[in-house]
């Protein structure tokens, strides 16, 4: 079995659409009714134990957080993606705008999950040393930023052909009122950066310092037939219900 950890912003709703194609078995259990790394949103035990009864090859979602002890324990394929802090932080903002959660960047700058999210979302607090020890344990991290080549790698760790629909999901650098770190002011960009500091430093380590992604070639997908899309349409509807009745009984 996999567990695979979407962090927000790290191209996560794209893979988690090819784990769907490719993985009849996978389950996806995001939950984000309190806000991105709120406590409240994580994968219980018990969930756990009930969601691996549902003939499960892999699960995967925002709920699923490494420092969850019984998922520590698990003999699993773990996998996730992170991506260049800066831009992830501008992206989650640009989301929270549109979804009208934060009117401004002064507003989003001033919510306290929004610092270092990729260390607290895999540590549940903000300390890079277990940050960085719980992914020297994961069997593969992925570069948001170098998709496709993240992908070659993981197709040739797990021996799997991908399946993709070439649909580009949660896009809206086109929009013209996105704000990127450009746009900031001087004293914007800089509280931006402190904000991500630890974040930086964990990009760094574990994507830029070896850059070994870069060097695979772009992951060409397999296109599913129209017969394997209406049936996971079918099999994704089933396993939601199954999820979402699991999940709302705890």
């Amino acid at each position: 079995m996999f567990l695979f950890t979407h962090i927000e912003k790290c191209a996560g709703t794209s893979f988690n659409r090819t784990l769907s194609l490719t993985f009849p078995g996978y389950v996806h259990v995001t939950r984000n009714h309190y806000g991105g790394n709120d406590f409240k949103n994580d994968l219980t035990h018990d969930e756990f134990k009930q969601l691996k009864k549902i003939w499960v090859s892999g699960i995967g979602g925002h709920s699923v957080r490494p420092y969850l002890s019984f998922l520590e324990i698990e003999k699993s394929f773990n996998i996730t993606f992170l991506r260049n802090p800066i831009e992830r932080y501008m992206s989650q903002f640009n989301h929270e705008r549109e979804m009208g959660f934060s009117e401004n960047i002064e507003s989003f700058i001033a919510k306290d999950y929004t610092e270092n999210f990729m260390v607290n979302k895999l540590a549940g607090c903000n300390d890079f040393n277990l940050a960085k020890k719980i992914l020297n344990n994961y069997d593969f991290i992925g570069d948001a930023n170098n998709y496709l080549k993240s992908i070659s790698l993981l197709a040739a760790k797990m021996n799997v052909n991908f399946y993709g629909d070439g649909i580009k999901r949660n896009s809206r650098r086109q929009n013209e009122n996105y704000l990127t770190y450009e746009d900031l002011s001087s004293t914007q960009q800089s509280v931006v950066l402190e904000q991500n500091k630890l974040d930086i430093d964990l990009y760094q380590d574990f994507i830029l310092k070896d850059n070994y992604i870069t060097k695979c070639q772009k992951y060409d997908f397999k296109k599913p037939s129209i017969l394997r899309l209406k049936i996971i349409q079918k099999l994704d509807k089933i396993k939601r219900q199954k999820v979402n009745k699991i999940r709302r009984t705890q």
